[in-house]
């Protein structure tokens, strides 16, 4: 059986490539960067759609993700994965846009005594926690048992690619505004500070409220303050004046903070688009999984079985 080529080794690339793995195809990565090195690397990567579009396949995509996330908590302690209990303030009370992402019984309204200061409205949601590094570990083990390999290699031309590797599977991301000619494609600036671990702090995010854009997420290694959403902003290198403003965000929400002692701070950008484009290219032998925006590890199951069940029926028709 010919190997299906995927090109990108982000959180979509390699949930792509496991799934088509584990449905028996062979599988080769080929990615400008490692692993370790894309954006699905800086990701506070907590489960909650954000910056992505169309909203009801983005729910129906989530929702599939977090029935993985879910299992893997419950069954697969080396993957990294924890349900968590989520703090999400709202400027009103109406329903939450991704409330049918997650199971029934896993949302309900905050207390007045859960809130912050100046806070009137929030909802107390079930979701999982994923530590990045642990993670992408865990994917990267997975893909190796199933026989997978990557290559690192910077890809020019697209049409030439699959000239010489059959179907490809364009999972790179920001990469295809230049790979596609995709002038959809535009960066979302996100600054994160990472602080040393403390105990008992909530997991917690404003993104509309008094301190948007704020997000307090604790890990193992570092717990993530966040953050920011500048669009079209390019520039990878942090920014100390940004940083200060994130951590006094932070510390209005979560007093505790104002003890946190400052490890680092990182820069993504996060691949966004007016909608993922998740299809079957009509002139290539292509199948696009990319501008997944502030939502890749959250959508990543989902589009990656969509994905797959594509690139099937391109290769059954090959036969």
């Amino acid at each position: 059986m010919q190997t299906t080529t995927i090109i990108g080794a982000g959180i979509s690339g390699l949930c792509t490539a496991i799934v088509l793995q584990e449905a028996g195809y062979p599988v080769c990565i080929y990615t400008k960067e490692k692993p370790q090195a894309t954006t699905s690397a800086i990701a506070a990567a907590i489960w909650m759609p954000f910056i992505a579009e169309p909203r009801e396949q983005v729910n129906q995509w989530s929702r599939r993700s977090y029935e993985v996330y879910a299992e893997q908590a419950q069954r697969e302690p080396a993957a990294g994965v924890h349900m968590v209990d989520f703090l999400v303030l709202t400027p009103t009370d109406a329903p939450l846009s991704w409330e049918s992402a997650v199971p029934a019984g896993t949302v309900r309204r905050a207390a007045a005594a859960e809130l912050p200061p100046d806070y009137q409205h929030g909802y107390k949601v079930l979701v999982p926690m994923i530590e990045t590094p642990i993670y992408l570990r865990y994917l990267l083990d997975r893909y190796a048992r199933n026989g997978g390999r990557i290559v690192q290699q910077k890809i020019d031309s697209l049409a030439d690619f699959v000239a010489k590797q059959g179907l490809v599977i364009n999972c790179s991301g920001l990469g295809a505004a230049a790979l596609c000619d995709d002038e959809e494609m535009y960066p979302v600036q996100g600054q994160i500070v990472g602080v040393a671990p403390m105990e008992g702090l909530p997991y917690i995010a404003d993104d509309e409220g008094p301190n948007r854009l704020a997000y307090v997420l604790p890990r193992q290694d570092v717990i993530i303050l966040g953050g920011t959403a500048v669009v079209k902003a390019t520039s990878t290198v942090p920014q100390a004046a940004i940083s200060e403003a994130i951590l006094a965000r932070c510390q209005r929400l979560v007093p505790a903070l104002k003890e946190a002692r400052i490890l680092h701070s990182k820069v993504g950008l996060r691949p966004a688009r007016s909608r993922i484009r998740l299809e079957a290219d009509p002139t290539l032998n292509v199948i696009h999984n990319y501008g997944h925006g502030g939502s890749g590890y959250t959508v990543s199951w989902g589009c990656a079985e969509t994905t797959a069940t594509l690139a099937i029926e391109r290769i059954n028709r090959s036969i």
